[in-house]
């Protein structure tokens, strides 16, 4: 009975451990910058925008943060080929007008010279995020 309850303790013991270790090797998520910071960062290193127009109080735009913004492909390949750049259209109407956002979420892909060059409305799934990244990254010459 004491080695049975002593073997139990190690066995979930290693699976803690084990979970913990899978935990470290995830990515870390995506660090939003603001507008004017983005596009100055966006030409400093030469990539591309991506221009997340939001609102707090949006149901698809929360969704994309918990689900879409939280799948590790999708964080590498922002990361790897984007600038991030979040947008709340509440607080930055001028802006929101200026791209001619009717619909939120929507999200606009940026050369690295400040031109659109593709923009996507409403709720994104991960794999629709990077096929559009992918269209995107297509249309940079």
């Amino acid at each position: 009975m004491k080695l049975n309850l002593i073997l139990s303790f190690f066995i979930v013991s290693f699976l803690l451990l084990t979970g913990c270790t899978e935990k470290e090797k995830k990515v870390e998520g995506i660090s939003w910058m603001d507008y004017n910071e983005g596009v100055k960062k966006s030409v400093e290193e030469g990539k591309p925008v991506l221009v997340d127009f939001y609102a707090s109080w949006c149901g698809p735009c929360r969704m994309m943060d918990e689900i879409t913004y939280e799948d590790e492909k999708v964080i590498e390949e922002i990361l790897k080929n984007f600038i991030p750049v979040k947008v709340d259209v509440d607080k930055e109407q001028g802006l929101a007008y200026q791209y001619g956002v009717h619909s939120i979420p929507t999200i606009v892909y940026l050369d690295k010279n400040g031109d659109e060059i593709y923009r996507t409305v409403g709720y994104r799934s991960p794999s629709d995020i990077l096929a559009d990244m992918n269209k995107a990254l297509g249309k940079i010459s």
